[in-house]
């Protein structure tokens, strides 16, 4: 008998008595199927995580009339070859959570293992007692990007981590732009920390040349003039992006580059500077996590105008956090923006962070509490030229913070 591999069969060749014909019997190779027994809750990034976790070729996805399809912007992220079958169940009824499970052993053969991350606890508690008596390994995935293996109580970190992309589109919503905040330039760094000695050398001068663009040009760029001459012969000129600000034709301000009215008058400075601050914070950090800047999200396929826009967006192991940064007065409608945000876009286990150029009211910091946002900004005035200095011992801290 010889055995000849052909890559997707194995071809037995018997030899029989010298007089008879060969003949040649093929039969499959006998791969052991993966299943994956998953109970399907509010949160499908556990569900999805623990799939890229432990690999599965056949999904079984527990349901109830609460969570009926909620999995659906999950199916785009899976290999193509997995399998995947739903199964209806009730949330506190376990006798009906076994049967499905039972019935999932006897009719599929493999490795088994169990995902019980989410649903209730009674189906968790239900679908346990099924795991231990096929003698199938279950786990509950934390918040910290530990794996719990529930048969022997052990923890362990996570082998895989998921990106901006996966995670958002977990979250059922469409990226429209964004940029890597990796890739920021040190021209833009530059010009943005000249800005802001400017206004803070200089505070009346960039008063008066923010309250021009507020009212007559309605805060639009296309609607600066290439000069203006204020009070005390205070000068502006812009062209094709570049600023130069002379007061008595001494220079104030010169930014030669052609995104400078950008980064002065809509505030992207701050932006930046935040940006520059968390990037080289993550650089430091295992892992590096991503960040990015300028992020606009889109949730109507049929709306084609960006409905929402993040300034700087953190993934901190597996928790996004959306950072809004603020280079005027913080008002409580900014406070309703990012807490929008980070609800929509980031679901439960998100934060959001205010990061704010100048002290907060004390009842915009209360809302802020109430809320559960983040404020990063000085407490007085006099704070603002170095405080941005304490932002990466600030991220540590809430880093540590949201690890407890």
């Amino acid at each position: 008998m010889q055995l000849v591999d052909t890559g997707t069969k194995i071809r037995i060749k018997y030899e029989l008595l010298p007089e008879e014909k060969s003949i040649f019997v093929s039969i499959s190779k006998i791969k052991q199927m993966k299943h994956q027994i998953i109970l399907l809750g509010k949160d499908i990034t556990s569900v999805y995580h623990g799939i890229k976790e432990f690999g599965a070729d056949h999904i079984h996805l527990l349901y109830t009339d609460a969570t009926d399809h909620i999995e659906t912007p999950m199916y785009p992220l899976l290999p193509p070859t997995i399998r995947c079958n739903r199964y209806k169940t009730e949330p506190y009824n376990g006798n009906s959570v076994i049967e499905v499970c039972r019935q999932i052993h006897q009719k599929y053969q493999g490795e088994f293992i169990y995902n019980l991350s989410e649903g209730t606890k009674v189906m968790a508690f239900a679908a346990f007692v099924v795991a231990k008596e096929s003698e199938a390994d279950a786990f509950y995935l934390t918040q910290h990007g530990e794996v719990v293996h529930l048969s022997r109580f052990e923890n362990h970190p996570l082998q895989t981590t998921l990106n901006n992309d996966e995670i958002l589109s977990l979250s059922g919503n469409t990226l429209t732009a964004y940029h890597d905040a990796k890739e920021l330039s040190n021209e833009d760094v530059k010009a943005s920390m000249r800005i802001k000695q400017f206004i803070e050398q200089y505070p009346q001068e960039h008063a008066r040349i923010q309250k021009f663009f507020s009212i007559f040009c309605k805060r639009q760029l296309n609607r600066l003039p290439t000069s203006k001459i204020f009070a005390n012969n205070l000068r502006f000129k812009q062209r094709n992006g570049s600023i130069l600000v002379t007061l008595r034709e001494y220079v104030l301000l010169r930014l030669h580059q052609s995104n400078a009215t950008q980064l002065y008058f809509e505030g992207r400075w701050w932006e930046t500077l935040v940006a520059n601050q968390v990037r080289n914070w993550s650089m430091q950090r295992e892992n590096s996590p991503e960040v990015w800047r300028s992020v606009i999200f889109q949730t109507n396929e049929k709306d084609t105008h960006p409905k929402n826009e993040v300034d700087v967006l953190l993934n901190n192991q597996q928790k996004l956090i959306f950072i809004e940064c603020k280079s005027g007065n913080v008002t409580q409608n900014d406070i309703y923006k990012i807490d929008a945000v980070r609800e929509t876009y980031g679901g439960d286990i998100s934060q959001a962070v205010l990061a704010s150029y100048y002290p907060v009211e004390e009842n915009l910091q209360d809302k802020c509490k109430d809320l559960q946002i983040h404020l990063f900004a000085p407490n007085f005035l006099t704070e603002r030229s170095t405080y941005l200095n304490k932002m990466p011992a600030w991220l540590d801290k809430l880093a540590d913070d949201l690890q407890l």
